[in-house]
């Protein structure tokens, strides 16, 4: 197959969509993953988009160079696309382990 598309994040999004499907993910496994916390409220648009919430905390999988990351929520384990412009990053390494630590107990 070979796919055009117009921006990087179509790309990343085809890609994924393309892809065998993952199970599910257990994110002790990656303590150092990069973490992003919603400032505001996110209506999904299409399919692949992740909806958020204000102080949804999300893992973050991938970044595309256009404003889109691919993550997983942790509080329910949904993973989709959102805009960069709706997170802000979580950089304190301990905020990052408190967050797996408590989405264990739930």
């Amino acid at each position: 197959f070979l796919f055009r598309t117009d921006t990087h994040s179509e790309k990343l999004r085809w890609i994924s969509a393309l892809a065998p499907p993952q199970g599910e993910v257990d994110f002790l496994e990656f303590p150092d993953a990069p973490q992003v916390q919603c400032i505001k409220t996110y209506k999904a648009r299409e399919n692949d988009e992740l909806a958020l919430e204000k102080a949804d905390i999300v893992m973050v999988t991938q970044n595309s160079n256009d404003g889109w990351m691919e993550g997983v929520k942790l509080s329910d384990r949904e993973r989709g696309w959102f805009p960069s412009e709706y997170v802000e990053h979580i950089s304190s390494k301990q905020a990052r382990q408190k967050n797996l630590k408590e989405e264990q107990r739930v």
